[in-house]
């Protein structure tokens, strides 16, 4: 299933009703350890976000990674967002026809409880 996209500013993105977001814009002076450790506290993170907004009832989950600047085969906080996204640890939690990827952001449109 392919994500929408959006081209515009991602900040419009933040005009969805219900709406967490959940910024990765915190660069490598966050916390400790090394890279491999900071990207898979990323990965929990983006798992811990979805279920509490499923949780709480929410409707959306923007996560702000940037572009990425990595080439292939690097991972960075956005192809972490999108690999977990297109996971199937991701399914329980969201609509993935509703969600809409952009160049520097994520909005996850979060499945409802009742469905």
């Amino acid at each position: 299933m392919k994500f929408q996209t959006y081209k515009g500013s991602w900040t419009d993105l933040r005009n969805q009703p219900e709406l967490v977001e959940v910024d990765f814009h915190f660069g490598s002076s966050q916390g400790g350890g090394g890279y491999r450790e900071h990207m898979a506290e990323i990965h929990e993170k983006v798992l811990s976000a979805l279920s509490s907004a499923q949780e709480a009832g929410e409707r959306f989950v923007l996560f702000t990674h940037g572009k990425s600047t990595s080439g292939p085969g690097r991972v960075t906080a956005r192809s972490v967002v999108r690999g977990i996204m297109r996971s199937p640890a991701a399914t329980q939690f969201i609509v993935r026809a509703q969600c809409v990827q952009h160049e520097s952001a994520f909005l996850a449109k979060i499945r409802s409880q009742r469905d």
